[in-house]
Parts: structure tokens; C-alpha cells; sequence
């Protein structure tokens, strides 16, 4: 009977972590750089995205999200990377130079990113990247792709669409700004 209640409690929480919920705090931590944190880019959708600068997926979806980013930027997009492998703080300058992203790549310890993603401590599963979390202006998470989800498979296509999806909904109007006479 324990065992059941175990198992589904584990299961609750593993769907509540996909429901869209209020993203909490979290910085990325970036060499001789302040720290950026999420709450400052409310007002934009944000594509965040856990990494490992050694893994080759990783540094393919980053090749991938280069020419993205140039595309969603301008649509009001924010593309972010946070590395959480073990000496990301002294690799990452190596991965901005070599993988020449246009957007800000940083890490922070694997205890942050597991309390971010509302991973419990007595899950003993790999942390898979690349993983994904997708915010829409409001600075809600509206996914949260784990690195060995579907999601995944098709990652460049799941991406764009998912995007899409944020900015279709809610859009906001363009900013009036008074005439006044001088």
C-alpha cells in the first residue's frame, strides 16, 4: 500500500511540474558578468534552455538556435542557455567563443536548476539535456521539456512551433505613445 502511495505521489508531482505555473526565481551566472535574472525579461517570451557544454547535442541545438534567434529576437523572444555541468563556470567562455551565440549563455550549480524545474532531491535520475523551459511574457512556464522527453526527438521544429504557440497568444498591442504639443 505504501508503495501505490508512493507511486502516486511521485506521479503528482511529476505532472504538477508541467502545468503552467509562475516561474520562480532564478539567475544565470555569467564570468566577470553581473548575474541575469529571469524577471527582467518579463514582457518577452523567454526559451531557456539547461546545457551542457560538453554534450554534442547541446552544442548542436546551439548551432540550431543560432539562426533562431535571429528570426524570434526581432518577435520579441528572448533565447537564454544555462550550463550545468560540472566546471560550466570555467568552460563557458570556451562554448561562447566557439559556438558564437547571439544571445546571453551562463550556468549556475545543479542544485539551482533542480529547484527551478521543481525536481526533487530524492530523484535519482539523470538530468538530461538539453532541457527546455518556455515562459510567456507574464513570466509564466507554459513547458518544461526534460532532455529525454519527445520534445526532444524533433527539438529545432518543437521549438519553433512552441514559440509560435507563446506568441500567438496574448500578444501585445503595440505601445501608443501621446501626441503632445509643444
Amino acid at each position: 500500500m505504501r508503495t501505490v502511495s508512493l507511486l502516486l505521489f511521485c506521479a503528482a508531482i511529476g505532472s504538477a511540474a508541467t502545468a503552467p505555473r509562475q516561474s520562480p526565481p532564478f539567475s544565470i551566472l555569467r564570468p566577470g558578468l553581473p548575474p541575469l535574472s529571469l524577471d527582467s525579461y518579463r514582457g518577452k517570451v523567454v526559451a531557456l534552455v539547461f546545457i551542457s557544454t560538453t554534450c554534442p547535442h547541446c552544442q548542436d541545438f546551439t548551432r540550431q538556435l543560432v539562426p533562431m534567434a535571429k528570426d524570434y529576437t526581432p518577435r520579441g523572444v528572448q533565447f537564454l542557455e544555462c550550463a550545468v555541468d560540472p566546471g560550466a563556470q570555467v568552460a563557458v567562455p570556451g562554448f561562447i567563443q566557439q559556438f558564437q551565440p547571439p544571445f546571453p549563455v551562463g550556468y549556475n550549480n545543479q542544485a539551482a536548476v533542480d529547484a527551478y524545474v521543481q525536481r526533487s532531491i530524492i530523484d535519482t535520475r539523470p538530468f538530461y539535456v538539453p532541457h527546455l523551459v518556455f515562459l510567456d511574457r507574464n513570466g509564466v512556464i507554459q513547458g518544461d521539456y526534460a532532455g529525454e522527453s519527445d520534445f526532444v526527438k524533433n527539438i529545432a521544429e518543437n521549438t519553433r512551433a512552441e514559440l509560435d504557440r507563446l506568441l500567438s497568444v496574448g500578444a501585445k498591442p503595440a505601445k501608443k505613445t501621446a501626441n503632445r504639443k509643444r
